[in-house]
């Protein structure tokens, strides 16, 4: 009988020991890849920012150089069609010669400016909104990868403390088990035998055993099955046990120092 107790002692450890072995690897799955996931999630956000420093300066330097054009544009058409004009009034017209010359080179500078920004990018300057525009869109997209990246992270963030708390759960409930499994193996004895009044003390109780007013207790000496015996009382360090002959082996008498063991063990 003891055997048969050890060998499901070994199963339920064993078993409880991979079902927490298994929950440790999945939590470490958990974690791997949360960690990849936040490093993709900063890399897109060092990116997006970048991206609207970049698109920001375009955007600006864009508008002083259209606004410039402009006026250039309106200069140009005004002086055309004062060409008669202006040979009457050559000194009035070098004046604004030199202040479309003036505007011509910030022009200039601008868009070198803005050629250093856009260096490497190969884009002509019709193109440049259309550019903007795309650059908008991806970062409209970007901007909605990392909403969902957010997302993804705080789920599994709550998953990762779910199953650590879990994994804590399953600790304490194998603890449980190991402490019901040695109180099952638990050993005692007879202390005292009253065969006037038809009862025995034996050293077992709720604190140091899993003996219950339900328990059917073997009685044993020297390897040799001697009866059982039903609690009547159980306390925290002993039990007092009915003594009848019919629960015991013809011609035996119980004494002190017989050994007590439970006859099935207590589940969890």
């Amino acid at each position: 009988m003891k055997n048969i107790f050890y060998i499901l002692s070994i199963l339920v450890i064993g078993g409880a020991g991979y079902f927490s072995w298994m929950n440790s690897q999945k939590i470490q799955a958990e974690i791997t890849k949360y960690d990849e996931t936040r490093t993709k999630k900063r890399n897109i956000e060092g990116t997006i920012e970048k991206t609207e420093v970049i698109l920001k300066d375009t955007e600006a330097s864009l508008e002083t150089a259209k606004q410039l054009n402009s006026e250039l544009t309106s200069t140009k058409e005004n002086e055309e069609g004062k060409h008669k004009q202006m040979e009457r009034s050559k000194e009035k017209f070098q004046v604004q010669i030199d202040e479309s010359d003036e505007k011509l080179a910030q022009f200039a500078k601008i868009k070198e400016e803005i050629d250093k920004k856009l260096d490497g990018l190969d884009i002509p300057w019709p193109q440049i909104p259309a550019k903007i525009n795309e650059l908008k869109e991806t970062r409209k997209k970007k901007g909605d990868d990392l909403d969902l990246l957010i997302k993804l992270t705080e789920k599994l963030t709550k998953e990762v403390k779910d199953k650590r708390a879990e994994n804590s759960r399953q600790g304490n409930r194998l603890s449980d088990i190991r402490m019901k499994i040695a109180r099952n193996a638990k050993v005692g004895a007879i202390t005292s035998v009253n065969s006037t009044w038809g009862f025995v003390i034996i050293n077992l109780g709720t604190s140091n055993s899993n003996v219950t007013m339900d328990s059917k207790l073997l009685i044993t000496r020297n390897g040799r099955l001697l009866g059982h015996l039903k609690p009547n009382s159980v306390e925290p360090n002993q039990t007092v046990c009915d003594l009848n002959a019919r629960d015991l082996t013809r011609g035996v008498r119980i004494q002190p120092g017989d050994q007590i063991t439970l006859a099935e063990s207590v589940g969890n």
